[in-house]
């Protein structure tokens, strides 16, 4: 078997050697000193094989007692830097390598512990990674479940207030209520659509310090992006409106921020428009308009519930032959007016109207031309009174105007628009009254700070009877203080 020396034995053997060859050398010098002759022939060849001898004989032992040992742990580490193994070594004595080799198996052991506590936490970090990752989704999905769970609330709480046995008005008040603060918008408009005249009636708003002044304002199909949402069906979003080129909006809505503009329909056919802004730019997501949709959806079903609703109730609060309203709605109506006054400080103004001798053209022409009279003249004040006014008929010729957010001289110059055209309009009959010509007289009052509806009337009602005692066929506008009222009309709301 050959024998394999290392690197260290050769390393030793050569400096054996050549400490060897030193001492040769040296000796050789000595015996000269000495003058002890030597051949030099004999000399060199002992020489060399001293020199030899010492070399080699010095690696063996070298690489006995120290190479193969150190080998042994030079082997062990390699391993384990390669490849990752970890081997003990064998028990290699007592002295310095001997140490060398168990302070390398003390490393080893502990370089074992410490990848199995990397290894267990590495396991450990990727549980907590996964953990972390489903905690994530999980509230993700949570808050994607409680934005879900409100947007049904949301639906719901339209749905329920249009089930509610109260007037469109109040409904959409207070869907667009709801929905402004439920989806923290700025603003939140509602228009209902008159399909005969193309324009859009807001009737109900959200976001303005004074709503009151902006309910009732038309917008004109072919105005703007409400109009044109009106007119094509389709839902319109604007990121920016302070963009130079943004297409101008209705004139109370701040040109900034972003809108969404939505059709509200039911079966097909449109009878709405929504609109919401807020004040940041780019504001509605697409997952938002998806919601804002299904509320526009949900809107069109709650405008059409209420309308049938108030069709049903208009028969309890409507006057059979003149199709006015009754002593019940108008009420109702002055409740609903007054509450408003007292929010929004706004005016409300009456006008209690009668026939003139309407009593002498019944008996002169009979019931049937006097019912004809009464029909016509209901038909002339709807035409010519807005929309948000109530006209009563409350006894035989006996009829009562509310005009909401109308000053005392406004309702002064209706009044007497309506007397002048009452006079010069040919009724059934009229022309056996006094004068050839049907007349009324009027009597206005407007509300004062702290007067109730009762107090309202009874001085509207004192006016038209001083109007009869100046000779009827006039306005007289109520200036009595309260308490002093002679009423009649008044006993009968």
């Amino acid at each position: 078997m050959p024998v394999v020396v290392g690197r260290l034995a050769r390393q030793a053997g050569f400096q054996a050697a050549a400490l060897s060859l030193a001492l040769s050398g040296a000796g050789w010098l000595g015996l000269r000193r000495l003058e002890i002759a030597v051949e030099p022939l004999v000399l060199a060849s002992a020489t060399a094989v001293t020199v030899g001898l010492v070399g080699l004989l010095t690696a063996l032992c070298v690489e006995r007692a120290i190479g193969r040992r150190v080998s042994s742990v030079a082997r062990v580490l390699r391993a384990h830097t390669e490849h990752g193994r970890l081997q003990r070594l064998p028990e290699l004595g007592y002295d310095e390598i001997g140490e060398i080799a168990h302070a390398v198996n003390d490393l080893l052991a502990h370089l074992t512990s410490l990848e199995a506590r990397m290894i267990e936490q590495g396991q450990e970090l990727r549980h907590t990674r996964e953990e972390l990752i489903l905690k994530k989704a999980l509230s993700l999905k949570s808050a994607e479940l409680e934005q879900r769970l409100r947007e049904r609330a949301l639906l719901f709480d339209i749905l329920r207030a249009s089930a509610s046995e109260r007037d469109l008005d109040t409904v959409l008040h207070d869907i667009a209520t709801r929905l402004g603060r439920a989806l923290e918008l700025r603003e939140c408009l509602l228009f209902l659509v008159d399909a005969e005249t193309h324009r859009l009636t807001l009737r109900a708003a959200y976001g303005f310090e004074r709503p009151g002044e902006v309910l009732e304002r038309i917008v004109l199909f072919d105005e703007g992006v409400l109009g044109r949402v009106a007119r094509t069906r389709e839902p319109m979003v604007i990121d920016d409106l302070g963009t130079p080129n943004a297409e101008p909006l209705w004139g109370p809505i701040p040109q900034r921020g972003s809108i969404a503009v939505l059709p509200i329909s039911h079966h097909g056919r449109i009878t709405g428009v929504m609109a919401a802004t807020r004040g940041q730019t780019s504001g509605f997501s697409e997952v938002e308009m998806g919601l804002l949709e299904a509320i526009a959806d949900q809107l069109g079903l709650a405008i059409r519930h209420t309308q049938l609703f108030d069709e049903l109730r208009r028969g309890s609060q409507h006057d059979d032959l003149t199709g006015l309203g009754n002593r019940r709605l108008l009420r109702l109506r002055l409740e609903d007016e007054l509450h408003r006054a007292a929010r929004f400080g706004q005016t409300v103004s009456l006008l209690a109207i009668d026939i003139d001798h309407f009593k002498a053209l019944n008996d002169r022409h009979g019931h049937p031309t006097g019912d004809a009279s009464l029909r016509k003249l209901a038909g002339l004040m709807t035409r010519n009174l807005r929309r948000i006014d109530t006209i009563a008929r409350i006894g035989g010729e006996e009829f009562v105007v509310l005009l909401p957010r109308t000053t005392l001289e406004e309702a002064v110059q209706v009044a007497n628009k309506l007397r002048s055209m009452v006079e010069q309009t040919e009724f059934p009959g009229g022309e056996g009254q006094p004068g050839g010509r049907l007349t009324i007289s009027v009597g206005v009052a407007s509300l004062r700070a702290g007067e109730t509806g009762t107090d309202l009337m009874s001085r509207a009602d004192t006016a038209l009877y001083e109007a009869k005692d100046a000779g009827r066929n006039c306005v007289v506008e109520a200036v009595q203080p309260r308490g002093s009222a002679r009423s009649l009309t008044s006993s009968r709301i």
